[in-house]
């Protein structure tokens, strides 16, 4: 199915306008802070998939609660046993786990790893630094303990592969055999002489290269946050991070890209971009569509426009979104993310300022699921009569020509088949047409008693079959067209 990301495959539009797909919010965060060490709130920096192996949902998350933070190592366990060596703030970082069967309904299991307030009945795999992270699966690793890979950034790397420059803090990574417990300490594999924080990797081997891919934020001075790319055989050599995003002229200037969550879905690199607005009088985190072909190179589909909207006021996710778990589920893309109603604080020339609220609202977050048609991430809609024409194409066989659309309860959606002079051919004109719902949930066509599949193909001088290049060309009202397909994918 070739998508309408770009206008690679359309040769004319008439009377339609570009739009983005509508992910369906549940209403209600599904999963809150709910237990004593999450009173300070919930937090999905880290990362959410389906593990097909024990057919689960399974979710990283980070939770807080207001507390001096005392300094530990990596695997020291969790207790309310004050020490001298604290940093000067009033939250302690946690990194818990939980699980869901259909991605609604969440668990947070008694994990019986660390204590909390003497009692080791929580979900808490170990004590955070407050900066992300993101914990992935590897199946294919022919080494049992890796299989669980972790990305963080830390201040006390307990050991580190060659990084330049001296500073001893930044990127990390560690391995688990469960993804529950990290027997290893970090590696610190790039450093804050070279990056920020930023660590969002790719959540599978690059289908295209096999190398692990890893969006980072390259250091710049003064500050200003955009998207790097590097990438690694090994998980732990990585190249130096070249840009991949950065705002425009046409953004304004207040705005900074923070980070990327990314998925797959053949033939197209999907990828929710973060951006901060970056102003001391409002800093929300708001989310961008982006695409591309080769996992090499990303384009914005519709600059300035959100994918996922912010909540309206009173709503958890009113002034911050922040997605994570990107996942192909059935028909639907289940879409996890962190939402806020306070801003992220600005940071611009100044110290960070303080997260703002709706006026008499109180601060609340926690982790929200939207979802969204597969494929339906952007196209073309005509709410009175419009016309979309693709290059030209070749029908291999098969199906016929299909369609990924949604229409209107009073609208309509015709096709016709042109030939290699732009002529309709008889027989395939538009009044013929008629639509065929398929179990796929695409839209088929036919014309009369006959379809397209198999029968547009000439008969070559040697007596075979030559296929017929042709155009389709779509007319629509009060319905819009997301991708098309013709005879059968390669």
């Amino acid at each position: 199915m070739e998508l309408f990301f770009d206008t690679k495959w359309i040769d004319r539009i008439a009377g339609v306008r570009r739009i983005l797909g509508k992910p369906v919010k549940e209403p209600a965060p599904v999963l809150k802070p709910d237990r004593p060490w999450e009173s300070g709130g919930v937090y999905s920096f880290y990362w959410t998939f389906w593990d097909t192996e024990v057919r689960k949902f399974k979710m990283w998350y980070r939770s807080r609660v207001p507390r001096y933070l005392t300094l530990r190592r990596w695997n020291d366990p969790i207790d309310q046993t004050e020490s001298s060596e604290t940093v000067p703030t009033e939250l302690q970082y946690y990194v818990c786990y939980a699980e869901s069967r259909d991605g609604f309904a969440w668990t947070k299991p008694d994990l019986r790893i660390c204590t909390f307030q003497g009692s080791a009945d929580n979900n808490i795999l170990y004590p955070s630094a407050p900066n992300a992270g993101t914990i992935i699966k590897d199946p294919d690793d022919p080494d049992p303990a890796k299989r669980y890979k972790a990305v963080t950034f830390t201040f006390e790397p307990a050991s580190r592969v060659p990084v330049r420059g001296d500073d001893s803090r930044g990127v990390c990574v560690t391995y688990s055999p469960d993804g529950l417990r990290w027997p290893a300490g970090p590696k610190l594999v790039m450093s804050t002489t070279d990056l920020t924080d930023s660590n969002l990797p790719f959540p599978t081997r690059d289908p295209h290269t096999h190398k692990w891919v890893l969006y980072m934020r390259p250091r710049v001075h003064p500050k200003r946050r955009f998207i790097g790319f590097s990438e690694s055989d090994d998980f732990e050599h990585w190249s130096y991070p070249r840009m991949l995003l950065t705002p425009n002229a046409r953004d304004s200037e207040f705005i900074e890209f923070y980070g990327l969550s990314t998925v797959y879905v053949k033939p197209y690199y999907v990828g929710l971009l973060w951006l901060f607005h970056n102003h001391p009088a409002y800093s929300p985190m708001t989310t961008e569509l982006v695409y591309s072909r080769d996992g090499q190179h990303y384009d914005r589909v519709m600059p300035g426009t959100e994918f996922l909207p912010l909540g309206a006021a009173g709503q958890f996710d009113s002034r911050q979104i922040v997605p994570m778990g990107l996942i192909p589920r059935g028909d639907e893309l289940f879409i996890y993310y962190y939402g806020a109603n306070y801003d992220h604080g600005a940071d611009r020339g100044q110290p960070i300022s303080p997260p703002q609220t709706v006026p008499g609202e109180q601060q609340t977050n926690g982790i929200g699921l939207a979802r969204l048609r597969q494929g339906m991430f952007c196209g073309y809609r005509a709410d009175f009569e419009g016309m979309l024409e693709t290059k030209y194409v070749t029908n291999y066989g098969g199906p016929g020509p299909r369609v990924l659309a949604q229409i209107d309860q009073d609208g309509s959606l015709q096709a016709e088949i042109l030939d290699h002079y732009g002529h309709v051919l008889p027989g395939w004109e538009r009044e013929k047409c008629r639509i065929v719902p398929q179990d796929d949930g695409t839209i088929g066509f036919a014309w009369g008693d006959q379809s397209l599949a198999g029968q547009l193909d000439d008969q070559s001088p040697e007596g075979g079959r030559v296929q017929r290049v042709i155009k389709l060309r779509f007319f629509l009202r009060q319905a819009q067209i997301f991708g098309f397909s013709v005879g059968v994918e390669a």
